[in-house]
Protein backbone atom coordinates (compact mmCIF):
# COMPACT_ATOMS: atom_id res chain seq x y z
CA UNK A 1 0.00 0.00 0.00
CA UNK A 2 1.89 3.21 -1.53
CA UNK A 3 1.51 6.37 -3.19
CA UNK A 4 3.81 7.12 -6.43
CA UNK A 5 4.38 10.66 -7.79
CA UNK A 6 5.26 11.17 -11.20
CA UNK A 7 6.88 14.10 -12.61
CA UNK A 8 7.91 14.25 -16.24
CA UNK A 9 7.78 16.53 -18.85
CA UNK A 10 5.13 17.26 -21.61
CA UNK A 11 4.77 14.15 -23.76
CA UNK A 12 7.65 12.21 -22.05
CA UNK A 13 5.28 9.27 -21.18
CA UNK A 14 4.34 9.83 -17.86
CA UNK A 15 0.95 9.00 -18.56
CA UNK A 16 1.37 5.88 -20.65
CA UNK A 17 3.53 4.81 -17.35
CA UNK A 18 0.82 5.72 -14.78
CA UNK A 19 -1.42 3.42 -17.38
CA UNK A 20 0.75 0.90 -17.46
CA UNK A 21 1.50 1.13 -13.60
CA UNK A 22 -2.63 1.28 -12.33
CA UNK A 23 -2.74 -2.25 -14.27
CA UNK A 24 0.11 -4.10 -12.94
CA UNK A 25 -0.58 -2.74 -9.80
CA UNK A 26 -3.82 -2.35 -9.31
CA UNK A 27 -3.29 1.24 -7.95
CA UNK A 28 -6.23 3.97 -8.92
CA UNK A 29 -5.17 6.86 -11.02
CA UNK A 30 -5.64 10.28 -10.53
CA UNK A 31 -4.59 13.40 -12.94
CA UNK A 32 -4.39 16.98 -12.88
CA UNK A 33 -7.53 17.49 -14.18
CA UNK A 34 -9.55 15.42 -11.42
CA UNK A 35 -7.69 16.94 -8.85
CA UNK A 36 -8.37 20.67 -9.92
CA UNK A 37 -12.42 19.12 -9.86
CA UNK A 38 -11.84 18.04 -6.56
CA UNK A 39 -10.36 21.57 -5.58
CA UNK A 40 -12.99 23.68 -7.22
CA UNK A 41 -15.90 21.47 -6.02
CA UNK A 42 -14.72 21.75 -2.12
CA UNK A 43 -13.69 25.33 -2.25
CA UNK A 44 -16.26 26.97 -4.50
CA UNK A 45 -14.28 27.87 -7.14
CA UNK A 46 -15.10 27.74 -10.96
CA UNK A 47 -13.37 24.61 -12.31
CA UNK A 48 -12.42 26.58 -15.60
CA UNK A 49 -10.93 29.50 -13.58
CA UNK A 50 -8.71 27.06 -11.19
CA UNK A 51 -7.31 25.49 -14.05
CA UNK A 52 -6.68 28.68 -15.56
CA UNK A 53 -5.00 29.78 -13.36
CA UNK A 54 -2.55 27.02 -12.66
CA UNK A 55 -1.73 26.72 -16.16
CA UNK A 56 0.48 29.77 -16.56
CA UNK A 57 3.42 29.98 -14.97
CA UNK A 58 3.08 32.94 -12.19
CA UNK A 59 3.42 36.44 -13.45
CA UNK A 60 5.70 38.91 -11.53
CA UNK A 61 2.31 40.63 -10.07
CA UNK A 62 1.06 36.58 -8.60
CA UNK A 63 4.68 36.08 -7.30
CA UNK A 64 4.54 39.09 -5.08
CA UNK A 65 0.86 38.64 -4.32
CA UNK A 66 0.94 34.79 -3.71
CA UNK A 67 -2.10 34.07 -5.77
CA UNK A 68 -0.94 31.14 -7.04
CA UNK A 69 -0.12 29.79 -3.69
CA UNK A 70 -3.15 30.51 -2.85
CA UNK A 71 -4.82 28.30 -5.31
CA UNK A 72 -2.16 25.62 -4.32
CA UNK A 73 -3.17 25.05 -0.67
CA UNK A 74 -6.62 24.32 -2.06
CA UNK A 75 -4.95 21.68 -4.45
CA UNK A 76 -2.46 20.33 -2.06
CA UNK A 77 -5.72 20.13 0.55
CA UNK A 78 -7.71 17.73 -1.83
CA UNK A 79 -4.58 15.57 -2.90
CA UNK A 80 -4.06 15.10 1.01
CA UNK A 81 -7.39 13.94 1.30
CA UNK A 82 -7.44 11.54 -1.93
CA UNK A 83 -4.38 9.88 -1.43
CA UNK A 84 -5.54 8.43 2.70
CA UNK A 85 -7.39 6.00 0.40
CA UNK A 86 -3.79 4.43 -0.69
CA UNK A 87 -2.82 2.56 -3.29
CA UNK A 88 -2.79 5.73 -5.91
CA UNK A 89 -1.11 7.30 -8.99
CA UNK A 90 -0.70 11.00 -8.94
CA UNK A 91 0.65 12.56 -12.36
CA UNK A 92 -0.31 16.49 -12.11
CA UNK A 93 0.76 19.44 -10.87
CA UNK A 94 4.11 18.94 -8.86
CA UNK A 95 3.35 15.89 -6.40
CA UNK A 96 6.97 15.85 -5.46
CA UNK A 97 6.46 18.77 -3.84
CA UNK A 98 3.02 18.75 -2.95
CA UNK A 99 3.58 15.59 -0.88
CA UNK A 100 7.14 16.43 0.50
CA UNK A 101 7.47 15.25 4.01
CA UNK A 102 5.34 11.75 3.50
CA UNK A 103 7.62 8.82 3.36
CA UNK A 104 5.36 6.81 1.74
CA UNK A 105 5.65 8.18 -1.73
CA UNK A 106 7.96 6.90 -4.09
CA UNK A 107 8.40 10.44 -6.60
CA UNK A 108 9.12 9.37 -9.89
CA UNK A 109 10.88 11.42 -12.62
CA UNK A 110 10.70 10.07 -16.25
CA UNK A 111 12.36 12.11 -19.38
CA UNK A 112 12.17 10.94 -22.70
CA UNK A 113 14.36 11.82 -26.05
CA UNK A 114 13.09 15.25 -27.94
CA UNK A 115 12.22 12.50 -31.04
CA UNK A 116 9.83 10.64 -29.14
CA UNK A 117 8.49 13.80 -27.23
CA UNK A 118 8.09 15.86 -31.23
CA UNK A 119 6.41 12.10 -32.19
CA UNK A 120 3.89 12.46 -29.28
CA UNK A 121 3.16 15.67 -29.84
CA UNK A 122 2.21 15.98 -33.86
CA UNK A 123 0.11 12.63 -33.08
CA UNK A 124 -1.93 14.78 -30.73
CA UNK A 125 -1.88 18.52 -32.27
CA UNK A 126 -0.84 17.52 -35.92
CA UNK A 127 1.91 19.96 -35.67
CA UNK A 128 4.98 20.31 -37.94
CA UNK A 129 8.33 19.26 -36.12
CA UNK A 130 8.71 23.45 -35.79
CA UNK A 131 5.63 23.54 -34.15
CA UNK A 132 6.19 20.06 -31.67
CA UNK A 133 9.10 21.56 -30.85
CA UNK A 134 7.84 25.34 -30.01
CA UNK A 135 5.41 23.75 -28.36
CA UNK A 136 7.25 21.48 -25.86
CA UNK A 137 9.65 23.96 -25.32
CA UNK A 138 6.78 26.82 -24.06
CA UNK A 139 5.68 23.84 -21.74
CA UNK A 140 8.65 22.64 -20.19
CA UNK A 141 9.89 26.55 -19.48
CA UNK A 142 6.26 27.36 -17.78
CA UNK A 143 6.51 24.23 -15.77
CA UNK A 144 10.05 25.45 -15.11
CA UNK A 145 9.16 28.27 -13.67
CA UNK A 146 6.20 27.48 -11.65
CA UNK A 147 8.15 25.10 -9.25
CA UNK A 148 10.56 27.86 -9.41
CA UNK A 149 8.20 30.72 -8.33
CA UNK A 150 6.48 28.24 -6.02
CA UNK A 151 8.90 26.09 -3.97
CA UNK A 152 11.98 27.81 -5.19
CA UNK A 153 13.37 24.23 -6.57
CA UNK A 154 14.65 23.64 -10.03
CA UNK A 155 11.78 21.24 -11.62
CA UNK A 156 14.83 18.76 -13.17
CA UNK A 157 16.54 18.35 -9.62
CA UNK A 158 17.24 14.63 -9.11
CA UNK A 159 17.73 15.23 -5.40
CA UNK A 160 13.44 15.89 -5.38
CA UNK A 161 13.10 12.21 -6.63
CA UNK A 162 13.75 8.80 -5.41
CA UNK A 163 13.92 7.80 -8.99
CA UNK A 164 14.95 9.43 -12.25
CA UNK A 165 13.87 7.07 -15.21
CA UNK A 166 14.83 7.97 -19.13
CA UNK A 167 12.78 6.16 -22.28
CA UNK A 168 16.36 7.04 -24.22
CA UNK A 169 17.15 3.22 -23.87
CA UNK A 170 13.95 1.67 -22.08
CA UNK A 171 10.41 1.33 -22.64
CA UNK A 172 7.82 1.99 -20.82
CA UNK A 173 7.19 -1.66 -19.86
CA UNK A 174 10.66 -2.11 -18.93
CA UNK A 175 10.50 1.27 -16.44
CA UNK A 176 6.82 0.00 -15.43
CA UNK A 177 8.64 -3.49 -14.25
CA UNK A 178 11.22 -1.78 -12.19
CA UNK A 179 8.94 0.59 -10.41
CA UNK A 180 6.49 -1.83 -9.31
CA UNK A 181 9.43 -3.71 -7.73
CA UNK A 182 10.60 -0.46 -6.19
CA UNK A 183 7.60 0.15 -4.99
CA UNK A 184 6.89 -2.98 -2.66
CA UNK A 185 9.94 -2.37 -0.69
CA UNK A 186 9.49 -1.81 2.71
CA UNK A 187 10.28 1.94 2.77
CA UNK A 188 7.64 3.13 0.65
CA UNK A 189 4.79 0.56 2.65
CA UNK A 190 1.97 2.49 4.44
CA UNK A 191 3.14 2.66 8.14
CA UNK A 192 1.06 3.79 10.96
CA UNK A 193 3.67 6.23 11.60
CA UNK A 194 2.81 7.59 7.68
CA UNK A 195 -0.65 7.86 8.56
CA UNK A 196 0.07 10.13 11.23
CA UNK A 197 2.28 12.26 9.43
CA UNK A 198 0.00 12.48 6.67
CA UNK A 199 -3.66 13.23 9.26
CA UNK A 200 -1.22 15.86 10.54
CA UNK A 201 -0.45 17.39 7.10
CA UNK A 202 -3.99 16.97 5.95
CA UNK A 203 -5.31 19.12 8.80
CA UNK A 204 -2.53 22.16 8.66
CA UNK A 205 -3.72 22.17 4.90
CA UNK A 206 -6.93 22.52 5.87
CA UNK A 207 -6.18 25.01 8.97
CA UNK A 208 -4.51 27.03 6.13
CA UNK A 209 -7.24 26.45 3.27
CA UNK A 210 -10.17 27.89 6.03
CA UNK A 211 -7.73 31.12 6.64
CA UNK A 212 -6.87 31.00 2.58
CA UNK A 213 -10.51 31.37 1.82
CA UNK A 214 -11.38 34.66 4.45
CA UNK A 215 -10.40 37.50 1.83
CA UNK A 216 -10.59 39.24 5.29
CA UNK A 217 -7.56 36.99 6.34
CA UNK A 218 -5.84 35.86 3.18
CA UNK A 219 -2.54 38.21 2.64
CA UNK A 220 -3.22 40.21 5.84
CA UNK A 221 -0.98 38.20 8.32
CA UNK A 222 2.28 36.62 8.76
CA UNK A 223 1.20 33.36 10.12
CA UNK A 224 2.78 29.84 10.67
CA UNK A 225 0.33 26.67 11.02
CA UNK A 226 1.43 23.25 12.81
CA UNK A 227 -1.19 20.48 13.41
CA UNK A 228 -0.63 17.23 15.81
CA UNK A 229 -2.94 14.89 16.86
CA UNK A 230 -5.47 17.26 16.31
CA UNK A 231 -4.16 20.55 18.02
CA UNK A 232 -2.95 23.27 15.86
CA UNK A 233 -0.47 26.02 17.18
CA UNK A 234 -0.73 29.27 15.36
CA UNK A 235 2.48 31.56 15.30
CA UNK A 236 3.33 34.60 13.93
CA UNK A 237 2.20 38.27 14.15
CA UNK A 238 -1.07 40.48 12.51
CA UNK A 239 -1.62 44.43 12.91
CA UNK A 240 -4.71 44.21 15.37
CA UNK A 241 -6.59 42.44 17.67
CA UNK A 242 -9.35 41.66 15.61
CA UNK A 243 -7.74 40.06 12.69
CA UNK A 244 -6.10 37.84 15.02
CA UNK A 245 -9.58 36.96 16.86
CA UNK A 246 -10.72 36.47 13.08
CA UNK A 247 -8.03 33.76 12.80
CA UNK A 248 -8.26 32.11 15.63
CA UNK A 249 -12.37 31.68 15.14
CA UNK A 250 -11.78 30.49 11.58
CA UNK A 251 -9.51 27.96 12.60
CA UNK A 252 -11.54 26.83 15.58
CA UNK A 253 -14.68 26.05 13.27
CA UNK A 254 -12.33 23.93 11.16
CA UNK A 255 -13.36 20.16 11.03
CA UNK A 256 -10.95 18.29 13.23
CA UNK A 257 -9.54 20.44 15.42
CA UNK A 258 -9.67 19.84 18.53
CA UNK A 259 -8.04 22.55 20.32
CA UNK A 260 -6.06 25.65 18.87
CA UNK A 261 -3.21 27.31 20.53
CA UNK A 262 -2.62 30.87 19.62
CA UNK A 263 0.98 32.29 19.84
CA UNK A 264 0.27 35.06 17.36
CA UNK A 265 1.31 38.62 18.39
CA UNK A 266 0.61 42.31 17.35
CA UNK A 267 2.35 44.22 15.17
CA UNK A 268 2.32 46.92 17.46
CA UNK A 269 3.68 45.14 20.38
CA UNK A 270 6.57 43.85 17.77
CA UNK A 271 7.89 47.29 17.48
CA UNK A 272 7.31 48.70 20.92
Amino acid sequence: MSIITISRGTKSGGLELADCLAKRLGYKQLSREQIIAESAKKYNFMEKFLSEKLEKAPSLWQKFTNEHKRYMVFIRCALLQCIKEDNLIYHGYAGQMLLKGLPHVLKLRITAPLSYRIKSVKAEFNFSDEQAIAYIAKVDQQRKRWVKMLYNEEWYDPSLYDMCLNLQNMSIETICNMVAVAVEQQEFKTSDTARIILENMSLECEVRAAMQSDDTIWGSHDVTVSAHDGIVTLRGSVKNGELRDLIVETVQKVKGVKKCDSEINLLSDSLA
